[in-house]
């Protein structure tokens, strides 16, 4: 399967979880019937959200408050056969690149570092990606800072001071442009 291809069955499987998993809150009597709870585990686990406690206890009491059992086997099922889609070195790279904070171990232990595999390198980029949009800005606040001082006529020093920070901000600026240069597949 390309990355692109699972990137986008990915995409489709996490906007319909999102979208049961709002109803879920408040699933009414007929819902809780009606629900097949292994699709409901899948679209769980490859959320990428919450544990299987917290999701499966969620809907445990909004069925439970409704007078209608859960099928906690069938959920179960669906929440392992979704760690096997979700945890996987594509999914990995879809869940970074769709800008999300992966919470270790909850992929299986012997499963997890496939995921990380897709997900680390993009995650990386992203982090870099924001550390040098936030080093932008404290570099133009730095410009702001030494055009307002030349124009109150600061002391030479103040300046000069204000000068070298601007420097090594933008020395920093260079050595993470490189960085992420590096970082680039190729």
């Amino acid at each position: 399967m390309s990355p692109m291809y699972a990137s986008r069955i990915y995409l489709v499987l996490t906007l319909s979880a999102a979208a049961l998993l709002s109803a879920c809150a408040g699933m009414d009597a007929q819902e809780c019937k009606d629900t097949d709870w292994a699709y409901l585990g899948q679209l769980d686990a490859m959320d990428g959200k919450q544990d299987i406690t917290t999701r499966a206890k969620r809907h445990f009491r909004a069925c439970k408050d409704n007078g209608v059992q859960m099928d906690v086997r069938a959920y179960q099922q669906g929440w392992m056969q979704g760690l096997r889609g979700f945890c996987t070195a594509e999914s990995g790279k879809a869940f970074a690149e769709a800008g999300r904070k992966y919470q270790y171990g909850y992929c299986p232990a012997q499963v997890e570092p496939a995921f990380l595999q897709g997900y680390g390198p993009v995650r990386e980029r992203l982090d870099m990606q924001e550390e040098m949009a936030q080093l932008e800005r404290r570099i133009d606040t730095k410009k702001k800072e030494l055009r307002e001082a030349r124009s109150a006529k600061n002391s030479a020093s103040h300046i000069a001071y204000v000068e070298k920070d601007l420097r090594d901000l933008n020395v920093e600026m260079l050595q993470l442009r490189f960085k992420f240069a590096q970082m680039q597949p190729k």
